[in-house]
C-alpha cells in the first residue's frame, strides 16, 4: 500500500509526499491456502495514520477452505482479497483491511491474553489458542457482529425515542398540556432523560405486587382465617373457583375460533382435566394420557394408543378420544330425499378407532392388569369428543339419531362440552346471588 508523509511546512500544511516504494506498508501476503493481513489506519489526516488498527494484534490471517492459484498481478491479488474478505465483518483494502470498528471489543478482549499478537479466522468449529495465535471460526465472528449490530440498533432506538419524549415533556407539554400531558421521568443517563407515562405500566406493576402480597397474606394465615372466619374463607374459595371456571370458559371459546390440531387440544385437556370430568355422571380419576391399549411389535408397528384413560367410581374404565372442532360429523350431501344424512368417515372412523382400543384393552388384559389394579375389563365406556353440532335441522336430526343408536360409544361435540361448563358457571353464580340476597 502506497504511503505518504508531510513536511509540516507552515507555508503549505496540506502538502503530502509519497514514500519510496521500499517504505510502502505491506498490507497483505497471499498464499495458496490463506491471506495474511497487517491492518493499519489509512487516513493520512489522522494522528493514528499507519498505526496498527488492532493494537497488539498486528496480524490477521484468513484461512481459505480450499487452495487457490496464486494471483499473477496486483489486480488479481485485489480481486482475490475482495472475494474472500467481503463480508460485513471486514474493512476493504482502501481502509487498511482488518475487522470493522464494531468488532473492536473482540480485539480488545484478545489483547488481555499476554502472548497473543495474531488472529486466525478459520472455518472449523473450534476456538483455541495456538502459541501466539487465537484461532476463531469465521461463523463465530459473524455471530458477534450481528449481536453487536442488534444491540447498537436497540440503543439508537432508545436514544431517538428518549429525544422525542424529552421534546414532548420540555416543549409540547407547555404548549398544549391537554393534548400532551407531562410524562414521568424514570431514568437519567448523562444529558439524556427517559420518560414513561405516569400511569399504565407503573401502576399495573404496583397493582400486581399488591395482589401478590394479598395472596401471600391469605396463604400464610389460612388456618387462623378458617378458625376465626370460616364462612368468609368458604366464600373466597367459591369465588376463586368461579373466576377460574370463567377464565377456563373464555379460553375454551377463544380456542374454538382457531384452527388447532388434535395434539393441541389433547394438551389443552391435559392441562384442564376438570373439563373432561364433565363428561361423567360420577366422580372419575385420570389414570393415563396417551395410554397403550396394545403394545407395538418389535419394528414399532401395530400400537394402539388412546388419548385418555379414566376410572369411574366403582372401578369401570373409560376411554376418551379427542378429535378437532373442525372435524365433520355428517356428510355434506343427503343420502336420500334431502333429509337423510349419513355419518362422515371422520366420525365413523373415530368410533371404530375407540372400539378397537376397547377390544385391545380386553384382549391384552393380562398385560395391563398389573398397571390397573382393582379395575376390570368387563365394562369399558367409550367417549369421543369430535366436531361441533350441525346447525341445519336435517343434518342435526340425523346426527342425534345416529349417535343415540350407537350404544357402545358416546359422541359429544366441543360446543356441547363448552355449554356444560357455562351451565355449571350459571348455577354457581345463581347460588352466590341467592346467598347474597339472604
Amino acid at each position: 500500500m502506497e504511503t505518504f508523509f508531510t513536511l509540516e511546512d507552515p507555508d503549505d500544511p496540506d502538502a503530502w509526499y509519497p514514500h519510496a516504494v521500499d517504505r510502502w506498508h505491506l498490507l497483505a501476503s497471499i498464499f495458496s491456502n490463506r491471506i495474511v493481513t497487517y491492518p493499519v489506519f489509512t487516513n493520512p489526516h489522522a494522528k493514528r495514520y499507519l498505526s496498527r488498527r488492532h493494537g497488539r494484534i498486528n496480524t490477521v490471517i484468513y484461512e481459505m477452505k480450499y487452495e487457490q492459484a496464486l494471483p499473477e498481478s496486483s489486480d488479481a491479488a485485489l480481486t482475490l482479497i475482495d472475494l474472500y474478505l467481503t463480508s460485513r465483518s471486514w474493512n476493504s483494502c482502501n481502509f487498511g483491511l482488518g475487522l470493522i470498528k464494531d468488532l473492536e471489543p473482540l480485539c480488545a478482549g484478545l489483547m488481555r491474553v499476554a502472548e497473543l499478537d495474531t488472529l486466525v479466522v478459520t472455518h472449523d468449529d473450534h476456538i483455541k489458542i495456538d502459541r501466539n495465535c487465537a484461532r476463531i471460526p469465521e461463523r463465530q465472528i459473524e455471530d458477534l457482529r450481528r449481536t453487536f449490530y442488534k444491540a447498537d440498533r436497540r440503543q439508537k432506538e432508545r436514544i431517538r425515542a428518549a429525544k422525542h419524549w424529552h421534546v414532548r415533556n420540555a416543549i409540547m407539554a407547555k404548549l398544549a398540556p391537554d393534548k400532551f400531558p407531562a410524562l414521568l421521568q424514570v431514568t437519567s443517563t448523562g444529558e439524556m432523560i427517559e420518560y414513561r407515562m405516569a400511569s399504565t405500566r407503573r401502576s399495573q406493576a404496583m397493582e400486581k405486587q399488591q395482589q401478590q402480597a394479598s395472596v401471600r397474606t391469605v396463604r400464610q394465615n389460612a388456618k387462623q382465617i378458617a378458625k376465626n372466619a370460616p364462612h368468609e374463607l368458604l366464600r373466597l374459595h367459591a369465588e376463586i373457583e368461579r373466576v377460574t371456571l370463567a377464565n377456563m370458559i373464555e379460553l375454551f371459546e377463544k380456542k374454538l375460533n382457531q384452527q388447532l390440531s388434535e395434539s393441541h387440544w389433547q394438551r389443552f385437556f391435559e392441562d384442564n382435566i376438570f373439563i373432561l370430568s364433565m363428561l361423567f355422571a360420577r366422580p372419575v380419576q385420570l389414570l393415563h394420557t396417551q395410554f397403550h391399549a396394545q403394545a407395538a411389535s418389535i419394528n414399532g408397528a401395530g400400537a394402539q394408543i388412546g388419548d385418555f384413560l379414566f376410572r369411574e367410581l366403582g372401578q369401570p374404565l373409560a376411554i376418551v378420544e379427542i378429535k378437532k372442532p373442525s372435524s365433520p360429523l355428517m356428510l355434506s350431501s343427503a343420502y336420500r330425499n334431502n333429509k337423510v344424512f349419513g355419518p362422515h368417515q371422520e366420525l365413523s372412523g373415530a368410533m371404530t378407532q375407540v372400539l378397537y382400543q376397547q377390544t385391545s384393552l380386553r384382549s391384552n388384559w393380562l398385560v395391563h392388569r398389573a398397571d390397573l389394579p382393582g379395575s376390570q375389563p368387563d365394562a369399558i365406556k367409550c367417549i369421543i369428543i369430535c366436531g361441533t353440532t350441525p346447525t341445519e335441522p336435517e343434518p342435526r336430526r340425523c346426527f342425534d339419531i345416529f349417535r343415540h343408536a350407537c350404544k357402545d360409544v358416546e359422541v359429544v361435540t366441543f360446543d356441547e362440552l363448552l355449554d356444560k361448563l357455562k351451565l355449571l358457571l350459571y348455577h354457581l353464580n345463581s347460588s352466590e346471588r341467592n346467598e347474597d340476597a339472604t
